[in-house]
């Protein structure tokens, strides 16, 4: 059994942007959360179903969770592209460029954790206003995260 390469990641210009624009959006969708939550009805849609129809509702303050939840994510991927011996991929990663691009895809996943946290609070708190709920922004952001999971597979896999 062949032996993993230890990989040491080192902060860089790239790193360093991402990691600023990272904050920024945090800072950024967490105010317009609070404003949400301050303009919301008490009780909001907090489930929906396929066709993107409220089908439970709650607490507007329920809502925080799953954003802590996507915000912490965020945060632990950023984290995580200085640890890239555990990222698992569905491909064998190997040499130092793969290894360059697998790091760059963790960080625009962590950045891309931060549009899905304000999808879900805008969903569920501030689109009443502007013609009710709608799964398509949740499901854009989700579909623009996979296909960066898969372009950037695609792409590692044919730097072999």
């Amino acid at each position: 059994m062949q032996q993993k390469q230890k990989i040491k990641v080192y902060r860089t210009t790239e790193g360093t942007i991402f990691e600023v624009l990272f904050v920024l959006l945090l800072i950024i969708t967490w105010v317009m959360i609070v404003r949400f939550l301050s303009s919301a009805p008490d009780i909001v849609p907090s489930h929906f179903d396929a066709t993107g129809q409220p089908n439970r509702y709650g607490s507007k303050y329920a809502i925080l969770f799953p954003c802590v939840i996507t915000s912490v994510v965020g945060f632990c991927l950023m984290l995580g592209a200085y640890f890239p011996n555990s990222i698992n991929m569905p491909i064998r990663v190997s040499t130092p460029r793969q290894y360059t691009w697998v790091i760059r895809m963790t960080r625009i996943l962590g950045i891309m954790m931060l549009p899905l946290t304000f999808v879900i609070a805008w969903t569920s708190l501030a689109s009443q206003r502007y013609g009710g709920p709608s799964a398509i922004p949740i499901l854009s952001v989700v579909g623009i995260m996979l296909a960066v999971v898969i372009g950037f597979s695609i792409v590692t896999y044919k730097m072999r």
